[in-house]
């Protein structure tokens, strides 16, 4: 079942927080499996499903879902793949699945233009001193 091993990937995440790993990648990591929890019952009714059943069209659906009921921006979707990709990778290292649901999936990360601020918008700013917020 993919629920049971999802949890253990966190909660080794957890035990090595400070180490290995930043406390922000333990928070994403729980929100992926909050997120893929609330996807299954969305779209199968149900909290769980073997691991054995994820397909192309499952991490498809599930990329649609992130974008569409969850309304994430592009690269907030592509992250929670990511995450998700990593449980799959874990399950195919372990021999619990044959093959990878991800081939053929393509996350493009979309390029965001931010303005530079002219001269004139970060006068507000050339007055701050560091010292005071240090």
């Amino acid at each position: 079942m993919l629920i049971p091993i999802f949890q253990e990937h966190n909660d080794k995440v957890e035990a090595l927080v400070g180490q290995d790993f930043a406390p922000g990648t333990l928070d994403r990591y729980k929100t992926s499996l909050k997120h893929t929890q609330e996807f299954l019952i969305w779209k199968y009714k149900t909290s769980d499903i073997d691991i054995t059943r994820i397909d192309h069209a499952f991490i498809m659906d599930y990329d649609f879902w992130l974008r569409s009921v969850r309304k994430c921006a592009n690269s907030t979707a592509v992250k929670y793949i990511k995450n998700f990709k990593k449980i799959i990778r874990l399950c195919i290292v372990n021999g619990w699945l044959s093959k990878d649901p991800f081939l053929g999936y393509k996350a493009k990360l979309k390029v965001v233009e931010r303005p530079y601020l002219t001269k004139e918008a970060s006068l507000p700013f050339s007055n701050l001193h560091t010292s005071q917020y240090s």
